[in-house]
């Protein structure tokens, strides 16, 4: 006996709903139970401004407030907890960085600069330096003890002995820029200085410094600066991002000129290079949230949605497992991709018209079969004669008997 058409149709349902499923979650960048956006980290009501991950453990993630110290996460930025011990109260966090051996994590302030050898539970402050607003801070990775730090009014100040001196660093440097922040090429033995005066170079440790402004408008503001071999890539080219826009160089900083996609109208904070990807670069903005580029600096796009409209990006960091999280440092700590459990149903769309396509049109290809086997049997099959001639067989006509000679069996009497 037959199943019923109705059983087949919601076994055939039943099949399709686990590719449905299976199909969403093979699907590059997106995930039924992820987001596949921006998803924010539990930061709120924080101004967050500084972030650092740990280089010995990536799901170590710490954050500098603008007001209220340093933030920890321990497991890739999901839930935070505030360290601020030592810290001076109500003091802007600037920046956030780790020393070569990932031991000890040093905070620029509004009040100077701290240490912290113990996962932030307590921060100490760092003797011998002056009074003033500290923005960054750069380190040599083959020369561990060496430490350069950027102010406001102070320029570059740098220590040899793991801060336990210090000395300045700003001979050829304009006495009113602002450091705004400090990239160190460990390989090319460089320092990089982003300044309110443009972009500087130094060859000896601050002893002296260049003016690379070339191609750079009148008036700009350098914020960050970072040449792509620290990454390992080009030697030869170098990214600035500024109050105009991002800028970069192919002959080392000789010349500026902007990208293809050119990114004028928009203020560019931070700069960060894939660690899986020497060519990706990803730009922190005051308006556009992070964006992207794929081709080193030449065209840009949106890392994905989710991100909160017209919310300046302060810093941004790659950690967690295998580096593969990005952070944004806004009014809370944002993360992609976004980690969520909660079910998107929007992401099914899509997978839902194709399986009803794919229901319709094996619903059809049944009926046709269906069809086809009624009009093969044997009992609808009708001759292509004339059923008139096959009424009835045709009638043999009876024929005389003829006697053989000497038989009277067969005589007719006269």
């Amino acid at each position: 006996m037959r199943n019923p058409p109705v059983i087949s149709h919601i076994s055939l349902l039943t099949a399709l709903i686990p590719l449905l499923f299976l199909l969403a979650a093979c699907a590059p960048g997106v995930g039924i139970f992820s987001s596949g956006a921006w998803q924010a980290g539990g930061l709120q009501h924080q101004h967050i401004r500084a972030l650092a991950v740990d280089p010995n453990n990536p799901q170590n993630i710490y954050a500098g407030d603008a007001q209220n110290g340093v933030f920890t996460s321990t497991d890739g930025g999901l839930h935070w907890s505030q360290h601020s011990t030592g810290l001076p109260a109500a003091t802007a966090i600037h920046a956030l960085a780790f020393d070569d051996p990932g031991k000890k994590l040093y905070a620029a302030t509004g009040a100077g600069v701290y240490v912290t050898a113990n996962a932030a539970q307590h921060w100490s402050a760092i003797p011998g330096l002056p009074a003033d607003s500290y923005t960054t801070i750069a380190f040599d990775l083959k020369a561990a003890q060496t430490i350069y730090v950027g102010t406001t009014h102070h320029g570059v100040l740098t220590s040899t002995n793991s801060g336990a001196s210090w000395s300045a660093a700003q001979a050829a440097l304009p006495a009113d820029a602002a450091i705004n922040s400090l990239a160190f090429d460990s390989d090319a033995h460089q320092l990089w200085a982003a300044t309110g005066m443009g972009v500087f170079r130094s060859p000896d440790d601050g002893k002296n410094w260049q003016a690379l402004n070339t191609g750079l408008p009148a008036g700009i503001n350098v914020f960050a600066v970072l040449p792509a071999s620290i990454y390992g890539g080009d030697k030869s080219l170098v990214y600035l991002g500024t109050n105009q826009g991002f800028y970069r160089s192919q002959d080392d900083a000789a010349h500026w000129g902007r990208s293809q996609t050119p990114l004028m109208r928009v203020n560019i904070y931070a700069l960060l290079i894939d660690i899986h990807s020497v060519s990706t670069v990803y730009v922190a903005t005051n308006t556009a949230g992070v964006l992207r580029s794929n081709d080193n600096g030449q065209n840009w796009g949106a890392v994905a949605g989710g991100f909160p409209t017209n919310q300046p990006v302060y810093a941004i960091a790659q950690g967690a497992s295998d580096y593969g999280q990005l952070f944004a440092a806004a009014n809370d700590v944002y993360l992609f991709p976004g980690t969520s459990s909660a079910f998107d149903a929007s992401h099914l769309i899509p997978l839902l018209l194709v399986v009803v396509l794919f229901y319709f049109l094996i619903r059809l290809t049944m009926r046709g079969r269906k069809s086809r086997h009624t009009i093969l049997k044997p009992e609808r099959i009708i001759e292509s004669s004339n059923p008139e001639q096959q009424a009835s067989p045709p009638v043999e006509p009876r024929s005389r008997s003829v006697s053989k000679e000497g038989d009277t069996s067969n005589t007719v009497d006269s």
